[in-house]
């Protein structure tokens, strides 16, 4: 009995630190050659620095995104929305991931307050005192919040398949309650250190995402794979996802011009969140695009281009 216990310990401890072993000596992890270029990074509060992509000149618009995603993720969207300008657009990496700093420690990180203080110093930093605030998924919850917190600084408000007050207060399937439970992390890690089972699980999140296998673009499952292999990417995203409040969201008193914006076929936030933000909001545009995943700034950059051009020109 003993020399069973013995062998079967051995065998568990090989099933959980080979794999990641394997991949530190022989490379086998995310390939970096798949990372979006560096841009632009800009000092906060203490001695943190956040990353960010410019383009364009003019009325200055933010695009806060989702997790875990990067600046990057908003692909053509800067530049299609610019082009319509003049505008002054800023899609940046939030703390914790792509370029941008990591938090030392989670208390008190690693929330939408914490977000949207970061904005706010992204703002001073940038020296601008009021701006379009774009937020997608997550970032709807950070862009919320910094409206609530400091309206002056929002001239209008834009939700991208954003989470709400109505998001569902259960983990919705296997992935979820992982990411809730403490083992998040260190079974994210390695999974991602096993080509084959990292490069399928990226697959099956995305087709999840995109709502369509055929609308994923050509190289985007090992461009997230690269992301997700950056340090403390995962820790970030398991923090979010374990310490978001959606409660702590008020949208009824967000008085500034607002657009709601969401796809019929989003898998990953149901379509009533939208709906039930369009109706708490006093001053807000719905928009539904019909078959229209969680991916919109991907799929339609041309579409939400229009939208928030419309928006600001109308107030």
């Amino acid at each position: 009995m003993r020399r069973f216990l013995l062998t079967a310990l051995v065998g568990v401890l090989a099933v959980g630190l080979l794999p990641p072993l394997a991949a530190a000596l022989f490379g086998w992890g995310p390939d970096p050659s798949h990372l979006p270029p560096h841009g632009k990074t800009v000092s906060i509060e203490d001695g943190r620095s956040l990353h960010l992509k410019e383009v364009g000149d003019g009325t200055p618009v933010v695009l806060v995104h989702g997790l875990p995603s990067n600046a990057a993720d908003w692909v053509d969207l800067p530049d299609r929305l610019a082009a319509l300008g003049p505008y002054r657009v800023i899609a940046y990496d939030r703390v914790g991931y792509g370029y941008s700093s990591r938090e030392e420690a989670a208390d008190g990180g690693y929330t939408y307050a914490s977000n949207a203080r970061e904005l706010a110093a992204l703002l001073d930093a940038l020296e601008i005192e009021q701006a379009v605030l774009v937020g997608w998924s997550y970032g709807g919850g950070v862009v919320m919040t910094l409206a609530s917190e400091a309206p002056e600084r929002v001239s209008h408000l834009v939700l991208v398949a954003s989470v709400g007050p109505a998001m569902p207060d259960d983990p919705q399937d296997v992935a979820d309650r992982i990411l809730a439970s403490p083992f998040a992390v260190p079974l994210f890690q390695w999974v991602g250190s096993i080509p084959p089972l990292s490069r399928a699980m990226t697959g099956a999140t995305l087709r999840q995402a995109f709502a369509r296998e055929r609308d994923i673009p050509e190289g985007f499952v090992d461009y997230t794979r690269a992301l997700l292999g950056l340090p403390g990417t995962l820790r970030a995203f398991s923090l979010e996802a374990q310490g978001q409040d959606v409660g702590s969201l008020k949208p009824e008193a967000l008085h500034m011009p607002s657009l709601v914006i969401h796809g019929a076929d989003d898998f990953l936030i149901p379509y009533d969140v939208a709906e039930d933000l369009h109706r708490r909001l006093p001053s807000s545009d719905f928009v539904t695009v019909l078959s229209g995943s969680h991916m919109l700034p991907v799929t339609h950059a041309d579409l939400l281009a229009e939208k928030i051009h419309d928006l600001v020109g109308a107030y």
